[in-house]
């Protein structure tokens, strides 16, 4: 269910992106003179590409906890949501992004990193260069007002949106056996720990002086809870053949949850 939902949404992203990508065109990527033309065209297709981004989000954060945490799907979760930038080889993404202009992205992060960052504003490497990204024309550049670098972007959500289909295409053939669900439930629950520390430095705790790039769409809390609502349904599926090992056991481990 999850992974053909986020094939939808990937789909959302890129038909935006195309559409964005053809205004910039238009003005022969020459930005500026894209916002003195057409600012609210501009303005209401980076908005779309924003409540894109927030539909596809949870589409794949409720679903993290078993990709990542079964071996056969877990590359997966290394290019969409967990992966790092070159900068970090050790847990760098293993794609770059080849643009239509024939630039190239070396290993630049994982896809959500890269749509979230560029229709939000906050990575300036995925911004049209030379342009104020003013797009209400009050002289201001606040959060969200973004001017996306449209060869990047669009060439991000067609990667993204193929990348959907493949793991859509994996999931499909999968054929689960306990030790995958188990796998999944003590490779993943630990790893929550570490996300209330992202939260204290986002924007949804430090404000505007926070300098953490992604997860300014929504809160980290967001993510904790969509991937433990994964993996409270995934228990419960497994459940009754702890209690068959230890009936106390599994009582707590639920009551725990």
């Amino acid at each position: 269910d999850h992974t053909e939902r986020l094939v939808g949404e990937t789909a959302a992203i890129q038909r935006d992106a195309e559409a964005y990508h053809a205004l910039a065109e238009g003005a022969k990527f020459d930005y500026a003179a894209l916002l003195e033309g057409r600012r609210a065209e501009v303005a209401a297709t980076v908005e779309r590409l924003q409540d894109d981004f927030r539909k596809a989000n949870p589409a794949y954060e409720e679903m993290e906890g078993i990709v990542a945490g079964v071996p056969e799907l877990a590359d997966f979760d290394v290019i969409i949501d967990a992966g790092s930038d070159a900068g970090d080889p050790e847990n760098a993404v293993p794609f770059s992004i080849e643009t239509p202009a024939g630039k190239t992205f070396k290993q630049p992060g994982n896809f959500n990193y890269l749509v979230e960052t560029a229709v939000y504003g906050t990575e300036p490497k995925f911004q049209a260069e030379g342009v104020k990204a003013d797009l209400d024309g009050d002289g201001k550049v606040e959060f969200g007002e973004a001017v996306p670098d449209a060869d990047f972007l669009v060439a991000t959500a067609r990667d993204f949106a193929e990348t959907s289909k493949e793991l859509d295409a994996a999931a499909r053939k999968w054929e689960p056996e306990a030790q995958d669900v188990f796998t999944a439930l003590v490779v993943m629950t630990p790893t929550m720990s570490e996300y209330f520390e992202s939260w204290k430095n986002s924007r949804f705790i430090a404000g505007s002086k926070a300098t953490q790039k992604a997860f300014v769409t929504s809160s980290r809390l967001g993510d904790i809870a969509d991937i433990l609502g994964g993996l409270v349904l995934v228990y419960d599926s497994v459940r009754p053949r702890i209690a068959k090992v230890d009936p106390d056991q599994a009582s707590q481990t639920g009551q725990s949850v």
